[in-house]
């Protein structure tokens, strides 16, 4: 499982030209049903993350980038996103080696969570 993540400083008040820019030129049908997230600052709005987890393997990522339209569609997707980006601070792929549950966990006793006396 890989989770492709990025964190960027959008120029002020771009995040919608920055959404336009960020859409790839060709989406797959089986990825239509994959979730990715765009999440702004609450302190700045202007500072984006934008996160997609799949279930792929590292082998995999050529023939998905091959789905989206190749190398040189992925480079004007990130000039298009680049008008409007002032920095990039994570732009990467990511291997997911630990998946934590909290409806998992055992939860301590009362005693050893109260602070009481």
């Amino acid at each position: 499982m890989l989770v492709f993540l990025s964190h960027r400083r959008l120029k002020p008040g771009s995040y919608d030209r920055y959404r336009e820019a960020w859409e790839p030129e060709v989406i797959p049908e089986d990825v239509l049903r994959e979730e990715i997230y765009h999440a702004r600052s609450l302190e700045n709005p202007d500072e984006v993350i934008s996160f997609g987890i799949m279930d792929i393997s590292r082998d995999d990522i050529p023939k998905m980038r091959e789905a989206f339209g190749g190398e040189e569609a992925e480079a004007r997707r990130q000039a298009r996103m680049a008008e409007v980006v002032e920095w990039t601070g994570i732009d990467g792929i990511f291997e997911v080696v630990e998946e934590l549950r909290i409806d998992d966990r055992e939860m301590p006793a009362p005693s050893a969570r109260s602070s009481g006396a």
